[in-house]
């Protein structure tokens, strides 16, 4: 991406640190050209990141689609004087923005889930990139025989793959099946690699009398089989290197953390370039390497490293997601300013244009249709019903992929410009018509609904798993270590105090206890959090009066803020649960109405954290009186027994 200069000559900003060293009665000599073009990249990045910001927070408050909004923005924003024009290269995209954002979403994906789903998924990312290409091919040289049919094989491979950020987003919003939700994550994260290695044939092909089949299929086989076996080795020897770092320790504590996370920044880049160094697709090697190490690392990287490593890929694919779509808006301008520059007459180019939108619309649900349909005549078991079928065929969005494909066409490529102006009408099309009707068409076809009773089920039969699991090895450290009876009773209540949600909802008294419990722990954390604001504004305080170094403080808040964290995120665990209770059997008066602390509707209302709030203006001398002698006890949230002594380190419930 670089700004677009318009003559190449200084632009005569006033430069305040070039001159410094010149004499003050000498003429101060102008800045250099590349100094000023620097400056100018620099202002047009900071300026794209600025304006992803502001647009995606007015998107995720106005409940807007984000992909649509910043596409519009961006093309709005083209025609304001002084915006500089982004060139958004072909190289940018296929060696630095595709390759991170692909492995981002490949970390975060299911390979477990992923597996289950192969085959549909196997079925859209390659069988129907091809079936799409070669659709809109046929209907491009039957709508105007003029354009050679390689330069269509051109055209139908660009516009073939669907980019499924915009479609992944409103689905997890609407509440589509998750299943669903991993064949589109499966889709997009495949498809990219059949549809470049289908456009280099084609590309290759233009000129020539006849397509070669033979070695074309040859590539496409290597390219597939190839990508897969490099990216599995490549993704074995990153999580080897990564456990070698881990076990060994570099550098100071918390260095390990930067250093897996910057191999993990390294690795998409490294995994596109050894792909394409062998004329594999770098697409797969990137993509399944991600899915290798995304699957080892809860059991191979300790709790702080994952933290700042997931942390830093969610800012990053953040931004760049963002970034993707205002550049698509940014550069329709042009592109739709060079479409006089064909060849064909304006009639033909009207034509082409919307025969390829109409044919990547409809063809679309066509075929996965007839996928499906033989998919039940040779399989009696299938993952995916009918109405999930229509779901899918409607989330074919096209994005930066398609754009950035279109502009590797050579530019002695048979109307060229016709091609051009053909991606951008799919891009555009898609994303506004199936992008904004796609909440609706999953809501009429009944497969939009709240998993949160799902996830709950799941995480409480989890735990129970979890918790027997624990005790087994608890009875195995009781047996084979000298505990204190203090300290054998401790661990047992500790770790039955995990599984405070484990209970099924068939017994009533399990419900009770369920619930009675899970309010008095979530008073409890309500105020630890109100002390913990406390703490953290008398340490504050004691670094503005100069009693406390920077780095002391650093390491102190990030306690803390690991701590807030933890009791943050276990409030919600909380309020959900309460709320996922039967309602029917709730003595209590205020249960349903939402939550003041979580906005849920369902959870009852705790009284205490109103007065827990009051903590963070109350001195360290009347904490302690202002607690309620109804809350829980500290045994029961230290894990200990009530005449064993208390440790004065010991801040959170059990479990954290």
């Amino acid at each position: 991406m670089m700004p677009q200069h318009p003559d190449g000559e200084p632009s005569g900003r006033v430069d305040t640190g070039h001159c410094s060293s010149v004499p003050a009665d000498a003429p101060c000599p102008a800045p250099h050209p590349s100094q000023d073009r620097s400056l100018e990249v620099v202002l047009a990045v900071v300026g794209l990141v600025i304006g992803v910001l502001v647009v995606t927070g007015l998107a995720d408050r106005f409940s807007l689609p984000g992909p649509i909004l910043l596409l519009v923005t961006g093309f709005a924003v083209s025609f304001v004087p002084g915006v500089p024009g982004y060139e958004l290269t072909p190289d940018l995209v296929l060696f630095l923005l595709l390759p991170p954002l692909l492995f981002a979403a490949a970390l975060e994906s299911s390979a477990v889930a992923i597996r289950q789903l192969v085959r549909p998924i196997v079925q859209l990312s390659v069988g129907l990139v091809l079936l799409t290409a070669f659709t809109v091919a046929v209907v491009v040289t039957a709508v105007d025989p003029g354009v050679p049919f390689a330069a269509a094989l051109a055209l139908g491979a660009i516009v073939a793959p669907p980019d499924a950020v915009a479609a992944v987003a409103v689905a997890r919003r609407v509440g589509l099946p998750r299943r669903l939700v991993t064949v589109l994550e499966g889709e997009s994260l495949f498809n990219d690699a059949t549809s470049l290695v289908t456009l280099k044939v084609a590309i290759a092909a233009i000129g020539t009398t006849a397509v070669g089949w033979g070695s074309a299929i040859g590539e496409f086989a290597w390219a597939a089989v190839g990508g897969v076996a490099l990216g599995a080795g490549l993704g074995w020897l990153l999580s080897l290197i990564r456990r070698r770092v881990l076990h060994a320790g570099l550098g100071p504590a918390g260095t390990s953390a930067l250093t897996i996370t910057s191999l993990s920044l390294l690795s998409p880049f490294l995994a596109y370039a050894l792909g394409e160094l062998v004329h594999a697709s770098g697409i797969l090697v990137v993509v399944v390497s991600g899915l290798v190490l995304g699957f080892r690392s809860p059991s191979e990287v300790p709790a702080a490293v994952r933290l700042t490593e997931n942390a830093t890929w969610a800012a990053l694919r953040f931004v760049l997601e963002g970034a993707v779509f205002a550049l698509i808006g940014l550069q329709l301008r042009g592109i739709l300013g060079a479409l006089g520059e064909g060849e064909s007459s304006d009639q033909s180019t009207y034509l082409v244009i919307g025969a390829v939108l109409l044919t990547v619309i409809a063809s679309r649900p066509i075929w996965i249709a007839l996928i499906h349909l033989v998919s039940r005549l040779s399989s009696r078991r299938t993952p995916i019903t009918w109405p999930g079928v229509a779901a899918v065929s409607w989330a074919g969005m096209r994005g930066v992929v398609s754009l950035a494909a279109a502009q590797t066409l050579p530019m002695d490529t048979p109307h060229r410009a016709v091609l051009l102006a053909a991606t951008v009408a799919v891009i555009i099309g898609t994303l506004v018509l199936q992008g904004l009707s796609l909440p609706w068409v999953i809501g009429r076809l009944g497969l939009s609904r709240d998993y949160s009773s799902d996830d709950e089920r799941q995480r409480a039969q989890a735990h129970a798993r979890a918790s027997a699991a624990m005790m087994q090895r608890l009875d195995e450290v009781c047996r084979d270590e000298h505990l204190s009876p203090h300290q054998i009773d401790a661990l047992r209540q500790w770790a039955a105090a995990r599984d405070w949600r484990s209970g099924d909802g068939s017994d009533q008294d399990d419900i009770e206890r369920s619930r009675e419990f899970g309010r008095r722990v979530g008073e409890h954390t309500d105020w630890r959090r109100a002390l913990l604001a406390v703490e953290r504004a008398e340490i504050v305080a004691m670094r503005n009066e100069g009693e406390l170094s920077e780095p002391v403080l650093q390491t102190m808040q990030y306690d803390l803020d690991l701590e807030e964290t933890l009791l943050e995120r276990r409030t919600e665990a909380i309020d959900g649960h309460l709320a996922e209770l039967p309602s029917e059997q709730d003595p209590d008066p205020d249960a349903g109405v939402r939550s003041a602390t979580t906005g849920r509707t369902g959870a009852p209302e705790r009284p205490v954290t109103a007065a827990a709030e009051g903590l963070t203006d109350s001195t360290s001398g009347s904490v302690r009186q202002n607690l309620p002698d109804d809350g829980p006890s500290d045994a029961d949230l230290q894990g200990r027994t009530p005449d064993e002594p208390s440790t004065t380190v010991r801040r959170s419930w059990p479990g954290s």
